[in-house]
This record gives structure tokens, sequence and C-alpha cells, in this order.
């Protein structure tokens, strides 16, 4: 383990923009640097790296972080190998402390595991191509799928022999004890005599690699009709492989994933081998088991845009459906595509040329609402109860997208498609995200520990309105221009005039981020924008136990991705440049880093801020008091009063005139 100290010297040392430029070709512009983003393709360049902050950021694909996180979405490197990089480059010595001894016993039983798995696939690979019967069995299948040698090479494809212990003695010969090999999921201990066999005896083999290219297990296939076998046999999972958090071939897809903004996602190891092979290379597979939470996650790291490809038969569809909900309850964009039938992504990859191939997705990729309407049609012929009820489960995919507008625009399209009256499927739409909240509602109340969460929930249900709590631009305007200040100045000073204990106005210098703090604080603000929520609280919660703000790290290594890619953003904020928001939306927009400049940015943002709070309850009081008892009114007319001075106030410090 690399202790705090030298994480912090390797962080003193490194300079990002030097780090940048070993992979990416910067120019200077302004305090900041431009280039070409490495993530996607882009034809200008979007990519900033701020060398004050030590932070990089793309606006276009939105990828953002400091120099670790560079390197880990650059070189696919973990947090410590980008660490022990960077020492190395700035010739920091490491003094990686004492692993306890359990601690070095996993370390230990996971390279060991590693290190068979890998001495696992070139054995195979050697089978498939050198032995006789790894020729005339293993290579004459991977032939007749059309599968060519180069991808033969490139996924390291592979025939285990026929001879049960084959593989297991080839092992125990080179040194592999009996206990890896066992938990390795490679062998099998026979029950009736106690020696080892092996798992995937007389079948090709499909490595099963991590994102940085190390094999965690494989996927085997048999080659005969036994029916009494399983088609595939894929490995048990262990200390290395835990099969929901994995996907096949995102190792080989996730450059392009990320720079074409797209996956395709197949049941079938072959299906994206094949499409890999047919230039399709963005394609991953869930190997025949049904996608988790996990796998969903880890696609969005890379793009919120999927297109699945899945069988056209009853269990395929099912699987389609599934599929969707989870990805559209994630915010992401999902489409479909039904292959002619009889054919699958395998066999029409195999049927036609790369052209006609990717011309094929481009045209019949659906979305969501198209497929399941074409499907509800074909299924339900006349039946209006089957109707009824197929169209209530189209209703229930568009209740989980969190976007309102995103809903609205499917529940328009659901009512043309289906010749259904939009009034009736809001109705239908209310009911479900109504009981869906209440669902939420339940399982985190089964789930919240008792000490309070830094992701605070500020939403609140209403029948007929979007999950999220609604919010106009301006008021995200304003909460992003405070949260701006309080990242952007927590480690500076300011001077600011504050009240004493003699209850009299004096100016006193003190810590940015503690004065922000303490000013939405006191006024027991709370953020309608949860990521904007949650960056506060979490400041609170650091300046109250700890009397300092967080380390920037752990808000840009945070494992929320939405919260790691905002945070880049609002340090290196390009909005603040657009003259519309200090003109449209009264936000500050200091031109230096000056002193002066920053405790004018700081005051002001904070009283545009507050003000506008005030104006949205003065709207809500005067509501109210239009539909107010006389006995109520008078409280109201009294609150009414105390918010006009209180807004009558800071606009004269502001200098501005309110309507």
């Amino acid at each position: 383990m690399i202790p705090r100290e030298d994480i912090e010297k390797i962080m003193d040392a490194t300079r990002i923009e030097e780090v940048v430029e070993a992979f990416v070709p910067l120019k200077k512009r302004g305090v900041n640097y431009i280039g070409s983003c490495p993530f996607h393709d882009e034809k200008t360049p979007s990519f900033n790296v701020n060398p004050s902050r030590g932070i990089f950021k793309c606006f276009g694909c939105g990828k953002g972080g400091d120099a670790v996180t560079f390197l880990m979405e650059h070189n696919h490197y973990t947090y410590p190998e980008a660490l022990r990089w960077l020492a190395q480059k700035y010739g920091i010595p490491l003094h990686e402390t004492q692993e306890s001894e359990e601690e070095k016993q996993k370390k230990d039983e996971r390279e060991e595991l590693y290190n068979v798995n890998e001495f696992a696939q070139k054995y195979f690979r050697q089978n498939l191509l050198t032995t006789e019967e790894g020729q005339s069995v293993g290579l004459s299948y991977f032939r007749e799928r059309e599968i060519k040698q180069t991808t033969i090479d490139t996924w390291g494809l592979g025939y285990c022999m026929q001879k049960s212990d084959d593989f297991s003695l080839h092992a125990l010969n080179a040194g592999y004890s009996e206990d890896v090999l066992i938990k390795s999921g490679l062998c099998i201990k026979s029950e009736r005599n106690g020696n080892l066999f092996d798992r995937f005896h007389a079948r090709v083999t499909f490595p099963i690699y991590n994102v940085a290219g190390r094999v965690l297990g494989f996927s085997a296939r048999i080659l005969t009709s036994d029916k009494t076998k399983a088609k595939y046999v894929n490995s048990p999972e262990s200390l290395i492989y835990t099969k929901g958090k994995v996907l096949f071939g995102l190792y080989f897809a996730k450059n392009e994933i990320a720079k074409q903004d797209q996956c395709f996602l197949v049941e079938g190891n072959v299906d994206a081998v094949m499409m890999h092979q047919n230039g399709v290379k963005n394609v991953i597979a869930t190997s025949g088991t049904a996608l988790t939470e996990e796998q969903v996650h880890l696609i969005k790291r890379y793009t919120r845009n999927i297109t699945i490809l899945y069988d056209g038969d009853k269990a395929g569809i099912h699987a389609t459906i599934r599929a969707t909900d989870m990805f559209l309850k994630e915010g992401m964009h999902v489409k479909t595509v039904l292959f002619p039938d009889g054919d699958d992504p395998d066999s029409f990859a195999r049927k036609h040329t790369q052209d006609e191939f990717k011309a094929f997705l481009e045209t019949n990729a659906q979305n969501f609402i198209l497929y399941r309407a074409n499907l509800l049609l074909e299924e339900t012929k006349n039946d209006p109860i089957k109707k009824a009820s197929l169209v209530k489960e189209i209703v229930h995919s568009i209740s989980l997208i969190p976007d309102m507008i995103e809903r609205t625009t499917y529940i328009q399209q659901c009512s043309s498609l289906l010749n259904m009256d939009e009034r009736v499927l809001n109705e239908e739409l209310s009911r479900r995200i109504a009981h869906n909240i209440y669902e939420e509602n339940k399982k985190q109340k089964n789930n919240t520990p008792a000490e309070t969460d830094v992701a605070t929930d500020n939403s609140e249900v209403r029948t007929g309105e979007q999950t999220q709590p609604r919010q106009s631009f301006d008021n995200d305007a304003q909460e992003r221009a405070v949260i701006r200040i309080l990242l952007q100045y927590s480690d500076k000073k300011t001077k600011q005039q504050i009240v004493n204990q003699d209850n009299k106005l004096t100016e006193e210098t003190m810590n940015a981020g503690e004065y922000i703090v303490a000013m939405l604080a006191s006024d027991n603000i709370r953020f309608e924008n949860p990521l904007y929520q949650k960056i506060y609280s979490l400041f609170l919660r650091e300046y109250s136990l700890f009397g300092k703000a967080p380390a920037l790290d752990t808000l840009l290594h945070s494992e929320d991705g939405d919260l790691s890619d905002l945070v880049p953003s609002l340090l290196i904020d390009n909005y603040k440049t657009s003259p519309m928001w200090g003109k449209k939306y009264n936000v500050f927009v200091p031109e230096t880093d000056s002193p002066i400049s920053i405790d004018t940015d700081i005051k002001e943002t904070l009283l545009h801020f507050k003000l506008h709070k005030i104006e949205t309850l003065l709207k809500e009081l005067h509501n109210q008091l239009k539909e107010s008892s006389e006995e109520d009114s008078l409280s109201l007319l009294q609150k009414i009063n105390t918010c006009n001075k209180q807004r009558n106030f800071i606009a004269k410090a502001l200098n501005i005139i309110t309507k």
C-alpha cells in the first residue's frame, strides 16, 4: 500500500500538463492548455487542461479529473499503478507500507489466480494451433464459423483437449498447486477417486479479460451435439472473477465505445467476436447470463448510448425488455435491432460484408418504444385485455426514465403509435411514477444506516410530475455558481464583512470555503440539484468535523460517476465566461484571480443566490395569500413584509433594481 504522505508528495510534484502532453499534443490558451480529446473523435478541440488546479476536462465527452484519473482512463491503470507511474516520472521514492499477513496472502492468492489463468490461456492456444486434435476439432470449428486467424490471435481463442485430465497434469507438472487449480475453476476434484479433471475438456475456449487485459477465466463451448451437457460452461466465481461485474469483450471494445459514444450489446461470445471481426468493434456480450446493475454501471462509464442485439425468440425478447428497463433507469438511451427470422448477430455477420452489416445496424436500430409497440401489435392482435396489459408494461418502462422531457416525448410517441389518448397514458404514467417512488423510498428506508448519508434526497412526490426536483435554468445557474466558488476558493483566503461578537459589522480575513459554508448553513440552505447538495453536504461535514475542506481527489475519484464528471467542469468552468450568465441570470463573472476579484465573486454570488431564494419564497407566499383565510392572511403579510425588507437590503448591496 502507498502511504498518504507519498501520495501527497506525488500530487505536489505532478504537473498535469506534462503528464497529458506525453500522450496528447497541447496548445497554450490563456491560463489553460487545449487539445483534441483522446477519449472520443472530435473536429474542434474541446479538451482543456488547467495547470493551476491540476485537472483536465473535456467539454465534448464529459470526461475529467486529475493526472491520476487521466492515466487510469487513458492507460487503463489501476489507482496504485497510476501513482507508481507518476512516482517514477518525478523521481519520488515510494515507501509502500508492509501489508498484513492477511492482506499479503489475499494479494498473493489473486496473483496466483491471474497467473494460472494466463498459463491456461497460452496452453489452450498452443493446443489449438499446434496439436493434431486441436487443429482437426477446435480449429475446424472456428473455420466453420468463419472466424479468421487474425481474430483467433486477437482474442486468444483456444482448445482444451478431450483427455479429461490433460490440462490438470500439465499444470501440476508446471508447479501449480492443486488448491489454486481448484480455486481458479480450471480443474475439478473427483469425488470418486480424488483426482483432478479439466472443467473445459473437449471444448473450445474463449478467455474472459478484465478491462486491463488480464485473464479472469474462460467461457468454453462444447463441440458435440450431446444434449445432456451444457452448450457453454463458464469459470465459476473466484477471488478475481465475479461474473456479474464483467462483460465479455469490454477490454477490446472500451476505447471504441468511448470514441463512438455508442455500445452494442449481444448475448453470445461468438456474436461479439464475429461483429468485432466484421468491423463493429464497439461490441460487448453478457455471455448468455442475465444483465446486472454492475454491468450497466460499467457500460455507463464509457457511453450512455446502448443498442441491444438479442435474439428474437421468446427468451431473447424477455431479456431485451429487462435489459431495456435497467438501462432506462440509469438515464441511458436505448435502441434495439431485430434481425431477420432465423438470424442472429453471428449468422447475419457471416452473410454480409462489413459495409452491409454496419448499414443494417444503422438503418434498423429502433428506440425501445417502437420496438415494444411492434411486439405489442404483433402479440395482441385484436385482444383488448392483452393490449391493455402490454401498454401498461410500456408505460412502466417510460416511468423509469429520470428525465421529464424524455418521458413526455416517449408518451407522445406511444400515443401516436398505439392510437391511444395521451391523457390516459399520462394518468397511468403518474400512477407508475408514484409507485416507483414509494418502492424506492421503502427500499432506502430499509437500507438506511443510522448515520445520515452525505447524499440527501430533496425530491418531492407529486402525482403526474417528474421524480426529480423541478428547477428552472435560472435556479440551476445560481446553485451551480455557489458550488463553483466553494470548489474554486476553498483553499484561498477572503476578506468579508461579518457581524462580530459585539453585534458590530467588521471586516475579517478568513478561509473562503469555511466562510461560504458558514453563510449557507446560517440560512439553512438546501440545493435542489442533488449533486450540488451532495458536494455542499460533504464540505459541511468536513468543516464541522475536521475544520478543513475535503481533499479534491475525494471528489475526483468518487464512486458516483456523475459527481466525478461534474467537479472538473466546475473547476474549469467554460460557462462562466458567457455574458448570458451575468446579464440574464445575475451570476457574477470574475475576470481575474486577484484577491479583490475573489472577494467580490464570493460576496456577489452568495448575495444573488440568497436574493433568488427570497424571490422564490415571495412568489410562494403571494400564491398562498390568494387562497388564505382572513385569519391566516395577517401572518402571511408579515412574512411577505420581512422578505421584502431582506430583498431590498440585498438589492441595494448589489446595486440593482428588483421587480
